[in-house]
């Protein structure tokens, strides 16, 4: 019986290493600090073009970290082309709207290029998301040919929007871009590390693994993402996507629908965390799994992600079933497998352009596959997501819950 089970201990080893492997295969080394010398060399055919005007709308809720720095790389780029930014807010009572306003003075001071203004939206209806609204208030107000939308916890490089515009114009078909993001700054805590590893470690791998297999997405993964005109008009201007929690998944997924195509821009886009806190990690883990549940269209994407999964557990219920029978050699070797899963999940982190992770948050890796099941667990148990100051009630399918209306009472 111990052979047995040292036998199968070594077949899912060999296997997690495998999958490692072709993982990495998949990755390209994102130079996420590239000088200009970088965009020059993976710029293409449009390189030195004037290139269309653009709008590039950004919600705003809240203060995000290092929020001035953020908005004064949104307002710095090297585009070859008319850039108006549309910053929107709920109302102007924001945390962020003052100094959403002294990113744009300072901005205007400098006299650089670009036009920026301030938008008011109002308060989301029940059936769509505070950033679906913002998104589509500010297109109502775009005048730009191309419209971008973009996170404002985000730190877009000065040549980000041209490359993204140069992949979109030169692509057969392409409808939208999207720039895939990336944690680039040295965690600090738990909670930061965690969001390395989901980001690079795990969904970073799976998008560059399907992009080289066909050259396109079939969904955006949208911090900062350009469309079409024609693409948003196939989209009725993004009301097509009201009632999802995941608007940009299924923005992407619409796009796809109307005939067009989902491509990924050369570039990365850095992700700003720090500081976060182990609930806050857990509560945006569990998000995230919400996500995955309603926005992801295909097995295709979510098997590598999921497998790693898979591959973690069982090696831990081996160990586990191995210990409690006494065979401890079968125990090494199924352990081997839940250490091989938590340094492959690092190991493509660093491929990706991640930063190094100290010993002291060496559990993290394995924390986090851990806790999978039971995060996925309590968001089918518990449909309801918080979510930038808002708390999204949800149905079975993980999609916004929309109230039965009120019956109307006749004399």
């Amino acid at each position: 019986m111990e052979s047995l089970t040292i036998l199968l201990g070594l077949l899912l080893l060999f296997a997690t290493i495998w999958d490692h492997f072709r993982l990495r295969r998949g990755l390209v080394r994102h130079h996420s600090v590239a000088s200009p010398r970088f965009a020059e060399a993976i710029a293409g055919k449009l390189a030195g073009q004037w290139l269309p005007s653009i709008t590039v709308v950004r919600p705003v809720r809240g203060l995000d970290v290092d929020a001035a720095k953020n908005l004064a790389a949104a307002l710095d780029n090297d585009y070859p082309g008319d850039v108006e930014t549309i910053f929107v807010f709920d109302d102007d009572l924001d945390p962020g709207f003052a100094t959403v306003r002294k990113a744009i003075a300072a901005h205007v001071a400098a006299g650089v290029r670009g036009t920026a203004t301030i938008m008011v939206a109002g308060q989301p209806p029940p059936t769509m998301t505070g950033k679906l609204h913002a998104m589509i208030a500010g297109l109502g107000q775009a005048t730009g040919e191309l419209i971008a939308f973009g996170d404002s916890d985000t730190r877009p490089h000065p040549y980000s929007l041209r490359l993204a515009v140069e992949k979109l114009l030169t692509t057969p078909r392409a409808g939208a871009v999207f720039v895939p993001v990336l944690a680039t700054e040295a965690p600090q805590t738990a909670g930061d590390v965690g969001v390395a590893l989901m980001l690079n470690g795990l969904y970073g791998p799976a998008v560059a693994r399907t992009v080289r297999k066909s050259g396109e997405m079939p969904f955006i993964m949208g911090q900062l993402m350009v469309f079409r005109r024609e693409t948003l008009e196939a989209l009725r201007d993004l009301k097509s996507v009201s009632g999802e929690l995941v608007d940009d998944m299924r923005m992407g997924m619409d796009v796809v629908a109307a005939g067009y195509r989902n491509v990924v821009s050369a570039d990365t886009l850095p992700i700003v965390v720090r500081g976060l806190g182990l609930a806050e990690f857990i509560g945006m883990f569990r998000r995230w799994l919400i996500f995955s549940r309603s926005g992801l269209p295909t097995w295709s994407f979510k098997l590598p992600v999921w497998l790693r999964g898979v591959e973690f557990w069982l090696g831990f219920l081996m160990t586990v079933l191995a210990l409690s029978y006494g065979q401890y050699v079968a125990a090494i070797t199924a352990a081997a497998t839940v250490v091989a899963v938590s340094a492959s999940i690092v190991r493509l982190h660093r491929a990706l352009g991640g930063a190094a992770i100290g010993w002291r948050h060496a559990w993290v890796p394995a924390a986090v596959l851990l806790a999978g099941p039971l995060l996925l667990l309590s968001a089918i148990l518990r449909p309801a997501v918080t979510w930038r100051g808002r708390t999204y009630q949800l149905d079975a399918r993980s999609k916004l819950h929309r109230p039965e209306p009120a019956h109307a009472h006749r004399p």
